[in-house]
């Protein structure tokens, strides 16, 4: 699962499909390594929100 979050990051360009998927890999990550690993980049992958608000017009694409 790491792999494809990573996958995801390394993607010239990211939407809210990506953003959905990032999301939901959170809950099929397994180990406890795998958990800390996700948390780690999601950090990154909050840097690059901005990107996906500005083709959406916003951050309401965002799940709370």
């Amino acid at each position: 699962m790491i792999n494809e979050v990573l996958k995801i990051l390394k993607k010239k360009e990211i939407d809210v499909i990506d953003y959905n998927r990032f999301i939901a890999l959170e809950k099929e990550m397994k180990t406890d390594f795998e958990k800390i690993q996700y948390e780690d980049l999601s950090e990154a992958f909050e840097i690059r929100l901005p990107e996906i608000a500005a083709k959406t017009g916003s951050y309401d694409f965002i799940n709370e």
